[in-house]
């Protein structure tokens, strides 16, 4: 009776992981088994406000709609003036939909505009030098893992195919992204992961090709509006490591019979504690230990 309970247990275990999700399973896996497994998810209160979350939100929904549409101007690249005032659009059409507060929206809307100045003289740049081929907003991707027992999911914030052949991958952060300790110890391993379903060709209509560029950019819109922070490391490398992390999680957690325990690496905060309460995680250890 026992081996069929932890057989059934196997198997309600999700095959699918996204790359965003292995850093949750890393550092929490109760948290994980709670939204994955038992799909318990909290709800919003009834009188909630449009936050930081959201805004957020807005910010990538805008980049997004920009991104594709500069993809569509002949030679990618309509000029400065074109690209400020589709950016401005685009920022509008994003607060529209928001539908927040008047309040809110005086707050934000300067901010994308110093975002809008900021990512405006990037691809100035970028231009200017020919370095692009094609860019790619929002753009999905797989990679079946464990001889196919697993699939890792992925859906970038940007993907540019370069002009030297290679790609470039970027993903936008309106917090604070992971510093570069916490990359290459493995423990905000998302690039990394990018990087290797790209050159593994996973990504939707992109040939698969060497990464030879990954970075965050930081977009406050704040007195410092955007900085770009590149990744160091080899790519490959990067998401070499990474990937055998992952397929070492997914064959412990998701295809074996480990333990969704809470909190098991003390040094690894989870990005949330939606279901802290649940493990009773202020009962048995400090809520905010780092």
């Amino acid at each position: 009776l026992a081996a069929a309970e932890a057989l059934a247990a196997t198997r309600d275990r999700p095959r699918e992981i996204s790359v965003t999700e292995v850093a949750d399973l890393m550092a929490d896996p109760y948290g994980f088994y709670a939204r994955r497994v038992l799909r318990l998810t909290p709800l919003d209160p009834l009188d909630a406000e449009v936050g930081a979350a959201d805004y957020g939100q807005i910010v990538h929904a805008v980049l997004a709609s920009w991104t594709r549409r500069l993809g569509e101007a002949p030679g990618g690249w309509p000029g400065l003036e074109t690209a400020a005032r589709w950016f401005d659009e685009a920022s509008e059409e994003a607060l529209a939909e928001a539908a927040a507060r008047p309040g809110l929206l005086a707050f934000w809307r300067p901010r994308l505009s110093r975002i809008g100045g900021f990512v405006v003289a990037q691809e100035a740049a970028q231009a200017e030098g020919r370095k692009i081929r094609h860019r790619h907003a929002e753009v999905p991707g797989h990679l079946d893992i464990l001889q196919g027992a697993v699939r890792l999911k992925v859906r970038a914030d940007r993907l540019d195919e370069l002009a030297d052949r290679t790609l470039a991958l970027i993903d936008y952060k309106t917090g604070t992204p992971p510093s570069a300790k916490e990359i290459t110890d493995g423990r905000a391993p998302q690039m990394p992961l990018e990087a290797a379903i790209a050159e593994a060709g996973g990504f939707s209509k992109v040939e698969p090709a060497p990464v030879s560029a990954m970075a965050h950019w930081r977009l406050t819109g704040g007195g410092t509006p955007g900085e770009v922070k590149p990744i160091k490391g080899e790519a490959s490398a990067l998401g070499a490591d990474a990937l055998d992390q992952t397929a070492a999680l997914a064959r412990a957690f998701l295809l074996g019979d480990r333990r969704f325990v809470a909190r098991p690496h003390p040094g690894r905060k989870p990005r949330r504690g939606d279901h802290d309460h649940l493990a009773r995680v202020a009962e048995w250890g400090a809520v905010d230990e780092s």
